[in-house]
């Protein structure tokens, strides 16, 4: 692994998941040993005829690199060569952004009036089910963190992000190691939502390329009709705001309507694969190209007529 500064990791050798979905159920996927990095969102923006960053060389055993979140002009062609290599945009997207550095007041008045009633009444809600007082804390110092994830975990194990895509927090020695050393140098966040001393909700937020990352988060789904989960976004927020460390909260890729709804701004950017022209690679690639030309505009369209999230809850059931 190759790193640049203490949070920031240029490339990182890796066998990524090409994985073949249908909405969010995951039907199958094709490994690829690859190199990878997360772009940062201070990169200029790449024009139509250019290829992302690229590793001064290419392991043996690595089959290409792939840029994720890179930020790009305009909206590029799914799949072109160019010698070679074979440059696959498996996605494009707005990434979304909050800015936290003009104060929660002004960040609530980006709502509507109803948006910000809302927002009030559920957390009007939870206090009503806490007896009065929100039970929540705020995780960053090392033994903090270690506890964190002692009572996190559990809870992680339950939430549909771990049942249906294996994105929970994942505590194994190898993770929890490398966030107690970013915690050493206060480059991390997180925070517990408790229901009657319980956990039911958790955000995970290290920082990576300067800005504080949305990385993980998921809550009981036993406890989905009190939105724990919007309940603890607001309170991390406002938390963020007031401690004035942080310029940027950055939900990563993928879109979606509750990145879009917290959200201060946005860029277009793009996951790109570029692999070197095997026949195997050709044919899993345009595969996956085939299945996301189907998924996608199916996905784009019950987001349009309001029914995406209905589908996605059913799926998840």
């Amino acid at each position: 692994m190759t790193t640049c500064g203490p949070t920031e990791v240029l490339w990182e050798r890796r066998r990524v998941a090409l994985a073949f979905r249908l909405s969010s159920r995951t039907l199958g996927a094709v490994r690829l040993p690859l190199l990878v990095r997360t772009a940062s969102p201070s990169e200029r923006a790449l024009a139509a005829d250019e290829l992302p960053p690229q590793p001064e060389t290419l392991e043996a055993g690595t089959c290409g690199w792939v840029s994720w979140s890179q930020p790009i002009g305009a909206k590029l062609p799914r799949l072109r060569g160019r010698g070679r290599l074979l440059i696959y945009v498996a996605q494009q997207y707005q990434r979304y952004f909050v800015d936290l550095t003009g104060g929660y007041d002004n960040y609530l008045a980006k709502f509507s009036a109803k948006s910000r009633s809302t927002l009030r009444r559920k957390i009007r809600k939870f206090e009503e089910l806490s007896g009065g007082r929100i039970e929540w804390r705020i995780f960053r110092k090392p033994s903090e963190i270690e506890e964190f994830f002692r009572l996190a975990t559990p809870l992680s194990e339950n939430t549909y992000q771990e049942r249906l895509f294996g994105s929970g927090l994942g505590a194994d020695a190898a993770d929890l190691g490398y966030t107690l050393k970013l915690a050493e140098q206060d480059l991390v966040r997180a925070y517990l939502l408790f229901l009657r001393g319980q956990p039911i909700a958790y955000l995970f937020c290290p920082v990576r390329n300067g800005a504080l990352i949305y990385d993980k988060q998921g809550y009981d789904p036993q406890h989905a009709s009190c939105s724990p989960g919007t309940v603890l976004q607001l309170l991390a927020l406002e938390s963020l705001f007031k401690e004035e460390t942080h310029q940027l909260l950055d939900f990563t890729e993928g879109e979606g309507e509750h990145k879009q709804f917290f959200s201060t701004r946005s860029q277009l950017c793009a996951d790109i694969f570029v692999l070197r022209r095997r026949p195997g690679l050709i044919i899993a690639v345009v595969a996956h190209a085939a299945m996301e030309s189907i998924t996608v505009p199916l996905r784009d369209a019950l987001r349009r007529v309001g029914l995406l999230a209905k589908v996605r809850r059913l799926l998840r059931a």
